[in-house]
């Protein structure tokens, strides 16, 4: 029972981030445990001692982390992060504890070994852990900050959590705005107040919903305030993003959802959706679902980008993905728009009837869309699919004649 309230308390926050479904045997909410480096005979004396914190952070996780203090206080001691992150106002104040107890925090996972039943808990530090989304605030707690190299540290927006799925085709009201910016400028504030580089507010507030989280390198981490190792000076990055030119799409498909086009034979269910690199709009692009022969769709691909200033780039690669299926369509073109100023690319290819009744499925996994450019840049877009099953009705009809 409790296990089940933990839950339905983690669905119903209102402003969360979460970089991935938990994994079957992750606590439904944050657990603490002290565990003492092992095997003994090899460290002997010199074994460390950490406090492991792994799972989603929760209405609930600051209200357990202080009991787990009472019994033996974790002052000065390492604070081993392993989550997807969580509630924004749990984990900021999580964070401030974090910090009054001097703890020094890192990213890691503890495996555990085999230790008797009358024996202290000892396990060996993997490097190989994740901090995601507001558990990287938690990691800026600490008064010493340690990223392994082999740890991921992702950022991503903040967003209200029962609007993830389909962000782009979602209504907000006025509210939920000012919910979020309000939260936001919690957000800024504690970045300041535990001395992080308000660079790391703005890395995490330009990635949208749809895209992929956004890891931070090795010089991020250090130029942000989340590294605090010793390092020489880092070069700044010189990295610009162009500036989106016209639009060239040719279907009048709606900014929100998929929606049917046509009629008879050349119906299609069709969705926009705005090209993104790291929350920089870049372009925009279509997908159309239609018939074809044998029982399987057609699956095209319209986009229309900023060809940027150095170069004429085309797109080298599109990639549709939906659960195991995996859809890498052929390009037709990829050329520049005279009139619009503006990289244009048509890709097309089949799917199957499977493919396409996942996606009919609402609940479930998005599709993700991926390009990657022959200047060497990527994109990965997850579109949902509102609209698609009442759209699929009626070019599933048009199909069957």
């Amino acid at each position: 029972m409790k296990r089940l309230m933990r839950a339905a308390l983690l669905i119903c926050l209102p402003w969360v981030l979460f970089a991935m479904p938990a994994l079957a045997d992750e606590p439904p909410s944050m657990r603490f445990e002290w565990v003492r480096e092992g095997p003994a005979d090899v460290c002997g004396d010199a074994c460390r001692e950490w406090v492991v914190a792994r799972g989603p952070i929760t209405k609930e996780t600051v209200r357990d982390f202080e009991f787990f203090t009472e019994v033996k206080s974790p002052r000065g001691a390492t604070l081993v992060l392993d989550s997807g992150g969580g509630s924004v106002l749990a984990s900021l104040e999580l964070g401030r504890k974090v910090r009054a107890l001097g703890m020094t925090t890192t990213v890691g996972r503890i495996i555990k070994l085999d230790t008797p039943a009358s024996e202290e808990q000892r396990g060996r530090f993997s490097p190989r852990g994740e901090c995601a989304s507001m558990c990287v605030f938690v990691l800026l707690g600490g008064v010493k900050r340690i990223v392994p190299p082999e740890a991921r540290v992702l950022v991503h927006q903040i967003w209200p959590g029962d609007k993830r799925y389909d962000a782009s085709a979602e209504s907000y009201t006025a509210e939920e705005l000012v919910r979020v910016q309000r939260d936001a400028g919690r957000i800024a504030r504690y970045t300041v107040e535990m001395g992080g580089g308000i660079e790391l507010f703005e890395l995490a507030m330009r990635i949208p919903p749809w895209e992929r989280l956004r890891a931070l390198s090795q010089s991020e981490l250090r130029r942000v305030g989340l590294q605090t190792v010793e390092a020489g000076e880092l070069p700044t990055s010189g990295v610009t993003r162009p500036v989106i030119g016209g639009r060239s799409l040719t279907a009048a498909a709606p900014e929100r959802g998929w929606t049917v086009l046509g009629t008879g034979e050349q119906r299609e269910v069709v969705r926009r959706h705005p090209l993104t690199v790291e929350g920089e709009e870049i372009g925009q692009f279509e997908l159309s679902v239609s018939c074809a022969p044998g029982g399987a769709y057609r699956l095209a691909y319209l986009e229309s980008r900023a060809q940027g200033t150095e170069k004429e780039n085309w797109v080298q690669d599109v990639v549709v993905q939906l659960g195991d299926e995996r859809a890498v369509l052929d390009i037709a073109s990829s050329s520049p728009n005279a009139e619009t100023n503006a990289l244009d690319t048509r890709a097309a290819g089949r799917v199957s009837s499977t493919f396409v009744e996942a996606l009919r499925k609402e609940s479930g996994s998005a599709l993700v869309v991926a390009t990657r450019a022959s200047d060497g840049l990527r994109t990965s877009t997850q579109v949902g699919g509102t609209g698609f099953a009442e759209a699929f009705q009626h070019l599933a009809a048009a199909c069957a004649k």
